[in-house]
């Protein structure tokens, strides 16, 4: 079947709220993943928003692959449908990874991507040394500086996509996500500690501690600020973990100052290497896109509109991070 740029149903959807799902009746929004394919058409995601300038970037995606004989696009920038600006890809067998921008290789890291299986991808760059990372499983899986990229600024004005490379449709791509994808975020801001801290120790695999689920247990004296479930209120008041309320009469609880003063620790390292980690382990907050970065968030998996091209599939999907079995309504 000859391929076209995208099926006739060409949906505009935003993957936050009621938007995405019938949910109505219920107390929370699920969290979702997209469904993509390229047999028969051409299936990816396109933000259409003003993009800047850019001299540095962190993206982050849960990736899944149902078939890697063609390599897959987890991230292209372009313009005019021509000009290739950041091209991030896997290769086919899942036997590397890829960055390239500016039409310059950034890196080329032998990796061993299977098939079926949930990974989680973060790459990061910035222009004043060229400095790169590639991160699987919340892991430094690549790093190093690019001296070809040293003070190059990716143009302003160009077209987002994740599961295509958008340029030179007419050769009708084979290419692409044949699988699913969760959790895409786009940071202006880099993973990378100020020159004068980089070394060995920002390399290392050890970083300020992250909560994690099984770290939260609610002691008799430690109250939500809100009774609403706890994904609508990360939704109402943007925040990253569940907020607690001290009154005068209580004392001081050990187990909530530990977790203060980890969080406290954890906020001071790069906006980038925040967002590795939280869509990592937590990948359920935000339903899929932590609360960071504020106006540097320049794609938010929930809050950003995107459209949906050539018939990709939206499914509903249970928090279980690396797992993400479908719910009843995403079957």
């Amino acid at each position: 079947m000859e391929k076209s740029w995208y099926s006739v149903g060409l949906v505009r959807l935003i993957l936050f709220g009621l938007a995405m799902s019938p949910c109505w009746g219920t107390r929370t929004t699920p969290m979702h993943k997209v469904q993509f394919t390229q047999k028969g058409y051409i299936q990816f995601l396109r933000w259409e928003l003003p993009v800047p300038e850019i001299t540095e970037f962190t993206f982050c995606l849960w990736l899944q692959s149902d078939d890697l004989t063609h390599p897959h696009s987890m991230f292209s920038y372009s313009k005019d449908e021509k000009e290739r600006l950041v091209r991030a890809w896997i290769a086919p067998r899942g036997r590397s990874v890829h960055l390239e921008i500016g039409g310059m290789r950034v890196f080329e890291t032998v990796t061993e991507i299977r098939e079926n299986r949930w990974y989680h991808f973060c790459v990061s760059w910035e222009n004043e040394t060229g400095r790169y990372g590639l991160w699987i499983n919340g892991r430094v899986w690549a790093h190093g500086s690019s001296v070809e990229t040293i003070g190059h600024a990716i143009p302003k004005g160009g077209d987002i996509v994740v599961g295509q490379e958008y340029t030179d449709f007419d050769k009708g791509l084979e290419d692409g996500i044949e699988g699913a994808v969760f959790g895409f975020n786009l940071l202006l801001a880099s993973a990378f500690e100020p020159l004068h801290d980089f070394g060995p120790p920002f390399w290392g695999h050890t970083v300020a501690k992250i909560p994690t689920k099984r770290d939260v247990e609610y002691g008799t004296r430690i109250f939500p600020i809100s009774k609403e479930a706890r994904e609508r209120r990360y939704a109402d008041h943007a925040v990253s973990l569940p907020l607690f309320l001290i009154t005068s009469r209580q004392k001081a609880d050990p187990w909530r100052n530990d977790v203060r003063n980890e969080w406290t620790e954890f906020e001071k390292r790069p906006l980038g290497l925040q967002l590795v980690k939280l869509s990592y382990v937590r990948c359920e907050i935000g339903r899929g896109s932590p609360f960071i970065g504020g106006s540097l968030m320049l794609i938010s998996w929930t809050r950003t509109p995107v459209r949906v091209f050539g018939g990709a599939l939206l499914k509903n999907v249970g928090n279980e991070c690396g797992m993400f079995p479908a719910t009843p309504e995403g079957l």
